[in-house]
């Protein structure tokens, strides 16, 4: 079975602080609504930087960490809802510019939880056919290319970056041990970008209307994660017969801090058993997995042999779990 064999990251370098967001929309509220969800700044692509050149940034500093050469990737998996392009895949862009000649390559859009959802596909891959020896799964994002800088209720809650992981079959334990999706299609035009895609073809008086920015439509509630989280964990858990106990390290979507503070005190669980990242790097979409797993084992959090659960939420809506060994 596949074991994560090494990890990399990437952050633009424009930083957008909270100060920066209290003097463009004023300080009360917006203060009031950042200290609940836990954001300390994000960052934002250069106007030359996409989805695509931060999954590349992103992902040779994995294939590094792995000590693994682009020629030896099987499987190249990008994860986004902010590709480069709506044609091609942003992964063919990836694959060329990595020289990963061998790859097959597509992306997965599953919104925030496509990078959980991409990792789940790349074991079973790796699982069912042994020609799948060396994956990457790269999670990005670029949402500052989508934002309305006058819209305070979407540009201060989104940030850029992107998180890889390269995943290598050995012979060994079992380290894959489980994993659930689910979703609610119900909830498909509660937040999203809803022009520029087939339904509605980019053109001058879409950009002008503002249906090319994400927009939220209707308030997802804010117990959506909180109520959900805990049940889909304890499913997967129960799968391969464990218990949130033996657990090491639990990594969450970071959109609100709040609400993984609950989840982990619903468990009994002490907060060290998770980590976040929303302080620093703000919520980064189907990034924010793998750039939480890289910062928790850069920091030693995590020792090889224990178990760990990842586990994210994207609009749609969609949720995935998965639970395996480091």
């Amino acid at each position: 079975m596949p074991r994560i064999a090494g990890t990399g990251m990437y952050l633009p370098k424009k930083q957008v602080s909270n100060e920066e967001l209290f003097e463009r929309f004023g300080r009360e509220k917006l203060a009031d609504t950042l200290s609940r969800i836990g954001h300390g700044a994000r960052y934002h692509s250069a106007p030359a930087e996409n989805a695509g050149t931060h999954a590349i940034a992103a992902s040779r500093a994995a294939l590094e960490d792995a000590k693994v050469s682009a020629e030896e990737l099987d499987l190249l998996i990008v994860a986004t809802d902010t590709p480069a392009f709506l044609s091609p895949a942003t992964a063919s862009y990836v694959q060329h510019e990595l020289g990963a000649k061998r790859a097959g390559t597509f992306d997965v859009n599953c919104a925030c939880a496509a990078f959980v959802t991409g990792v789940d596909i790349a074991v079973k891959y790796a699982h069912s056919d042994p020609q799948y020896r060396t994956s990457l799964v790269v999670g990005t994002y670029a949402m500052s290319k989508f934002l309305d800088p006058k819209d305070s209720g979407t540009y201060p809650l989104f940030g850029d970056g992107a998180g890889a992981v390269v995943l290598r079959r050995e012979d060994g334990p079992r380290s894959f041990l489980a994993s659930t999706l689910i979703a609610d299609g119900a909830y498909w035009d509660y937040m999203g970008i809803y022009g520029g895609g087939s339904a509605e073809p980019a053109a001058p008086e879409l950009v002008a209307s503002g249906r090319q920015h994400v927009r939220i439509q209707k308030r997802f509630s804010p117990s959506l994660n909180l109520d959900a989280w805990p049940g889909l964990i304890r499913k997967t858990l129960g799968k391969c017969g464990l218990s949130t106990e033996d657990v090491a390290l639990f990594v969450f979507t970071q959109i609100r801090l709040f609400t993984i503070e609950e989840v982990m005190k619903s468990f009994g669980l002490p907060f060290s058993r998770t980590h976040v990242v929303m302080d620093k790097w703000g919520y980064t979409g189907s990034a924010c997995v793998p750039m939480v797993l890289h910062d928790a084992l850069a920091q030693g959090k995590v020792k090889r042999g224990e178990n760990i659960v990842l586990c994210a939420s994207g609009g749609g809506y969609a949720m995935a779990c998965l639970a395996m060994k480091y």
